[in-house]
């Protein structure tokens, strides 16, 4: 095959190459004049900055260990307010003059310090103690007194000592006692020909001038800072004043030679520039040849290859990179297929596992389930599973409220909101929706407490961020930890029972296995009475039916039952009302299956926890009161019917009361009479009055030490054993055994 594309690939390049080239190299001579004087300034402001960031740090330094030094020490303090009389003056001023030689020691740069007391006008120095007009710089101090404010540095100015030796100074001032005293000043002089030999050491140039001015603009450091002498000519590139000092620095460069050695580049650059061209083409062309290589071998390659469409090399003639695109596409496609193929294989065949794990189905060699733990993530080193299963709560309303892309992006959040957390606690985990509403979660665990709690954490910041910041809640039910691979299924069953007690724990919860205690037969009998309790009192019209229905739901609170056995409790509950219900006329019974017991069957197949069955079948059940009262009212036995309850109420407790006693008082027939009674309420007026007379019974049993016989008097028994038998019938135990229950209770 010819090297065409090598050919072409050479003779497109290098021309542009060239070209380019030598319009940069134009650009470049043409700017790098003005570039080079910028960047020469530059230079010389970072050169004129870190000056005068030099000097301010060094004056900063002497300010701060003076006023360190100072502000606290009580001979200085004691210098300004002892009294003259005081015994102790003179020893505290001892040791301040000691303090005063320590200072100035302490920098090279310091020439002198002294102190100044305006109480009595007296100069304490680092040499001598004398009054203020025997002190040589008398005038300066009373400037400095007479001066707003005197905390600052000086000017340059000449300092002459007590022998008369006149030194060139700069002075920090500060006002006494620090920070802000009125009593006098302190005054440290700097030698300005040691901050001079500072500068110098650390700003050397040859190229470049410094002069440091005062605030009156006079030269404290003048003249080049490396030393050189004659007639020069300077041009200030660089003005910079200190905010510390509000000293000036001003720096530029001598006599231009900079720029002359900077002009002088020029003719070698445009040297440099044509043999870099020169060397740029020659290595385009070799560059290009050995890169083509690579390309010819791989066609020679490819040519060799059977393909299932061989036309695609006879598509192009001799334009390589379309038979290599073409190539390309083709084992594209082909291995996108088998990708698609391979991940929906991979995902069934987890699936499948997974639901194998959880329900126990095939079993499996010794060693067969090691060998597909790779499916789930998990590790060989590790034989301890628990599973955890989370559930949407109010699956309903969710799929009512969300559409399907909501609902699939919640439950990926949930899924995300779990590996997140997981990959902090770093265990080993593997989630899977097993249902529409549940997403089951088996972790591997080391045989280590800390693990099983940090994965218990997880769930538990799960349902807490997804109650927080999702307009859903969801529950979780956790199963125990479990040893072995096969187990697995055991601790899932678990799970989902823990899930079962959602309705007592409340939604939003996770619910341990060992958190629930399972109910047998026997706890859930003593709710039965409140149900028989609810449902008389209900059919009769009575208020009391609202104690016994909060009584049955304080019971199934205490007794925390699993959703399966509130519902069958539920189911108990219709079923005794629609028995006793069916007793009352067909008008009443057809307010109760229309407005109460419809609506009693849909809430105990949806509800999810007690908290809104119990509010939602209250509702039901007071509505539906309201209208059954409203059907009583309208009859118009109502008001005979309703003194003739009021008159058994008052007068059951009499042993000779019977219905024929009834019919005389009201003059009715009692089969008249009996007919009402059994359509108002349901029942004979026999088993009314058995009923009625049996709850004051038990209300005398548990209040009261009375007799068995005693108390059968007091409700109109004559005969004990009537009494005991019609309290067995109804109760379900004697009265003695009653009374036992209910004082061990």
């Amino acid at each position: 095959m010819r090297k065409k594309w090598g050919n072409r690939l050479v003779f497109a390049y290098l021309p542009v190459f060239i070209l380019v080239i030598i319009v940069l190299l134009w650009i470049f001579f043409v700017t790098m004049s003005e570039l080079s004087k910028q960047q020469a300034i530059k230079a010389n402001e970072i050169y004129a900055e870190n000056t005068m960031q030099y000097v301010d740090s060094k004056l900063r330094s002497i300010e701060q260990y003076i006023v360190q030094t100072l502000l606290d020490e009580q001979s200085v303090i004691d210098f300004y307010s002892v009294s003259p009389s005081s015994p102790n003056r003179y020893l505290n001023d001892r040791d301040v003059y000691k303090k005063l030689i320590l200072l100035r020691d302490s920098f090279n740069e310091i020439d002198s310090v002294y102190l100044y007391r305006a109480r009595d006008q007296v100069i304490l120095s680092d040499t001598s103690m004398l009054a203020l007009e025997q002190f040589t710089n008398s005038q300066y101090v009373n400037a400095l007194m007479a001066a707003p404010s005197a905390n600052h540095w000086s000017v340059g100015r000449e300092y002459i000592d007590n022998a008369g030796v006149s030194t060139p100074v700069v002075s920090l001032v500060k006002r006494m006692p620090l920070p802000l005293g009125t009593d006098g000043i302190l005054v440290v002089n700097i030698k300005i020909h040691t901050l001079s030999t500072l500068v110098s050491n650390v700003a050397r140039s040859k190229f470049s001038y410094l002069h440091l001015l005062d605030a009156n603009g006079d030269i404290i450091i003048g003249e080049n800072i490396a030393g050189r002498g004659g007639s020069v000519d300077r041009t200030d590139f660089t003005v910079m004043k200190s905010d510390y000092t509000g000293w000036t620095i001003r720096s530029g460069f001598v006599d231009g030679i900079v720029f002359r050695f900077l002009s002088s580049l020029n003719t070698f650059w445009m040297v440099i520039g044509i043999i870099t061209i020169l060397a740029g083409a020659l290595w385009i062309v070799y560059a290009s040849r050995q890169n083509y290589k690579p390309i010819q071998s791989l066609l020679e390659r490819l040519s060799s290859v059977p393909l299932q469409r061989p036309h695609i090399l006879g598509q192009v003639k001799y334009d390589e990179f379309k038979i290599i695109d073409n190539l390309l596409d083709h084992l594209l496609e082909q291995f996108s297929k088998y990708r698609l193929e391979n991940d929906e294989n991979f995902s069934y065949r987890r699936r499948y596992l997974f639901e194998e794990l959880l329900t126990g189905g095939q079993l499996r060699q010794e060693g067969e389930w090691e060998r597909e733990l790779s499916h789930f993530g998990f590790q060989e080193t590790y034989d301890h599973y628990r599973v955890a299963i989370i559930e949407i709560d109010k699956y309903s309303s969710f799929t009512s409220t969300y559409n399907n892309k909501d609902q699939y992006l919640i439950k990926f959040i949930i899924d995300n909101v779990i590996q997140e957390l997981n990959q902090k606690a770093d265990i080993a985990i593997c989630p899977e929706w097993i249902e529409k509403h549940r997403l089951c979660i088996v972790c591997q665990l080391p045989n280590d407490n800390d693990v099983d709690d940090r994965f218990r954490e997880i769930m538990r910041k799960t349902v807490a961020w997804i109650h927080k910041n999702v307009a859903i809640t969801i529950t979780c039910g956790l199963g125990t930890k479990v040893s072995g691979i096969h187990r697995v299924s055991s601790s899932y069953d678990e799970a989902l029972e823990a899930l079962g007690y959602k309705t007592t724990f409340g939604v939003s919860s996770v619910i341990e296995f060992t958190d629930i205690n399972s109910k047998t037969g026997e706890e859930i009998f003593r709710s039965l009475p409140y149900i028989r309790e609810l449902v008389h009192f209900y059919r009769l019209g009575e208020s009391d039916w609202k104690k016994h229905y909060n009584a049955l739901f304080a019971e199934i609170r205490v007794q925390r039952f699993s959703r399966e056995q509130v519902a069958n409790l539920m189911n108990y509950l219709l079923f005794h009302f629609y028995k006793e219900m069916s007793g009352l006329s067909a008008e009443y019974l057809e307010c109760w299956r229309e407005y109460a017991m419809n609506p009693i069957n849909e809430w105990i197949v949806n509800f999810d926890t007690i908290d809104e069955l119990e509010e939602e079948l209250r509702s039901i059940l007071e509505d539906a009161a309201l209208r059954l009262d409203l059907l009583r009212t309208q009859r118009s036995q109502h008001e005979l019917i309703d003194q003739v309850k009021a008159y058994i109420e008052n007068e059951y407790n009499s042993s000779d009361f019977s219905l024929v006693m009834l019919s005389e008082r009201f003059k009715l027939t009692p089969n008249y009479l009996s007919r009402l009674f059994k359509e108002e309420f349901g029942e004979k007026f026999i088993d009314y009055l058995a009923g009625l007379r049996i709850e004051q019974a038990k209300y005398l049993l548990s209040t009261t030490s009375a007799p068995i016989q005693e108390i059968a008097l007091k409700v109109g028994y004559t005969h004990t054993f009537s009494f005991i038998r019609v309290f067995k019938k109804l109760v379900g135990r004697t009265p003695g055994d009653y009374r036992k229950e209910y004082q061990q209770s």
